[in-house]
């Protein structure tokens, strides 16, 4: 592993201009929409005292559509070339916007340097591309200073939760009802189906991604959302696994002396909107029966994949639950006491510490999560000491938990975790979305293909649950 970077991972990596597979369709139609759509969100919320500075942010987005599908090596606009006593590990820690600007920018010139020197989005790996995409749509708006702190995206993530209303109503008052007959003392026949059930939801809250519903009509991306659920469509399933890891393996116990330090499991978030109010279901559940006292939610610093959780995302979210009427601009009768019961607990698992909201910026870098360990020592070694479960959720974390590259399908999950598989615990809840893939049991993969599921890699409707617990 000493040797695997971006340009040299340990099976070859997916490109833009390999047709065949999602990346080519990926770089050539849908991150032109989400650029057009960063655009146009741009221009809705400009005003005459920002407008001049919107003006060179549009210049800076359109010159990034341009570049998508040429064959024209990377460019970074910002500060002169680096020199090599140049150190970009603050990249995103500076506290005025013209420092954070220039750092970011130096960051990625590196890292350019580096690794894809003479490449284009077309031809360096996919994973490092599409960072690299969101990279720059963020140093466009960090180079204004009257827009660096927006947040492009959030009107598709709130849109995106206010779409699926209904659903969230009906789950809410479900959850509600079921946290009401639960405790410490919830024996274990009875914890694990309802934690099965709020994993699944978990699981397929993920297929609310909306970087994936870049350029599909209305009926295509309901289509999406609704062919993905249940246990029928997960081809790699560690379910079970997971269910006897909590349930009875003992460290989960809630009369539990073994330890003086807190039942702790960690989240590494993916989307906000539904898939994050799931996460927060499944959460909620495991500290009302007493099984966790501890939940750490690691979010992205800045604007990225769209849909990704930042800090500030938790509270809009929670705002919408504790004034549901006013977020969802209903005219129809709706009871709020489920909604806001939810928010409660969740403000008072905050406020008390017993749920921490944590974002560090090895999250938003090229960086697949094998060198987690190099990249961010304190962050890794923190969760290796003190988590009993990491849950990694989505797609862009599982690429970066398997390198992104292409692997066979049926290589074990664990052997190419690298240097996360040192943790306690560790978990992927994944819908499909993209082509690397592993773990996966003999003949699935043919019968899929002889089936004419085509993109059972990258569909949305097909899922990995994977699991690994150190010995």
């Amino acid at each position: 592993m000493a040797d695997w970077n971006p340009a040299n991972p340990p099976r070859p990596f997916f490109y833009g201009l390999e047709e065949g597979g999602f990346a080519h369709p990926t770089v050539i139609k849908r991150w032109p929409v989400i650029v057009t759509d960063c655009i146009n969100t741009l221009l809705r919320h400009s005003t005459p005292a920002n407008t001049a500075q919107a003006g060179k942010i549009v210049a800076m987005l359109s010159a990034l559509k341009y570049e998508l599908d040429r064959l024209r090596p990377f460019t970074f606009a910002g500060p002169a070339p680096i020199t090599s006593d140049q150190d970009p590990s603050t990249a995103t820690k500076a506290s005025d916007p013209e420092t954070a600007a220039a750092n970011w920018a130096l960051y990625w010139k590196k890292a350019i340097a580096d690794h894809f020197p003479t490449h284009s989005f077309l031809t360096a790996s996919w994973l490092f591309a599409e960072c690299l995409l969101y990279a720059r749509i963020h140093a466009a708006f960090l180079s204004q200073t009257l827009w660096a702190d927006f947040d492009v995206f959030l009107d598709d993530k709130k849109k995106g939760f206010r779409d699926l209303k209904d659903k969230i109503i009906r789950i809410t008052e479900s959850h509600e009802h079921l946290i009401s007959t639960v405790s410490s003392d919830t024996p274990s026949e009875t914890f694990r189906p309802h934690l099965r059930d709020l994993l699944l939801l978990s699981l397929w809250g993920n297929a609310t991604d909306l970087s994936m519903f870049a350029g599909l009509s209305a009926s295509e991306i309901e289509q999406m959302r609704s062919g993905a659920s249940g246990q029928e469509n997960i081809i790699s399933n560690h379910i079970p696994e997971i269910l006897g890891y909590i349930s009875e393996s003992g460290r989960f116990e809630p009369s539990s002396t073994t330890s003086d330090k807190p039942r702790r499991i960690d989240f590494i978030l993916d989307n906000s909107g539904f898939e994050l109010f799931s996460d927060l279901l499944l959460a909620d559940y495991l500290h009302q029966t007493g099984r966790v006292q501890e939940t750490v939610f690691h979010c992205k610093t800045i604007p990225w994949f769209v849909s990704d959780t930042m800090p500030s995302d938790f509270e809009w979210l929670l705002t919408a639950l504790e004034d549901p009427s006013n977020f969802f601009t209903t005219t129809e009768t709706l009871n709020p006491t489920p909604m806001k019961s939810l928010a409660a607990r969740c403000r008072r698992y905050i406020s008390s510490g017993a749920w921490k909201i944590t974002s560090d910026p090895v999250w938003c870098t090229f960086w697949a999560h094998h060198h987690l360990k190099t990249e961010a020592p304190a962050l890794f070694m923190d969760i290796k000491e003190n988590s009993l479960l990491v849950i990694f959720k989505g797609d862009l974390n599982y690429r970066k938990l398997v390198y992104d590259c292409k692997w066979d399908a049926t290589t074990s999950f664990e052997s190419v975790l690298g240097s996360v598989g040192e943790w306690p615990a560790v978990v992927s809840l994944r819908t499909n979305k993209s082509d690397p893939i592993v773990g996966i049991p003999e003949g699935v993969e043919e019968k899929l293909l002889a089936e004419g599921v085509s993109d059972w890699r990258w569909g949305g409707k097909l899922a990995v649950v994977e699991f690994h617990a150190k010995v």
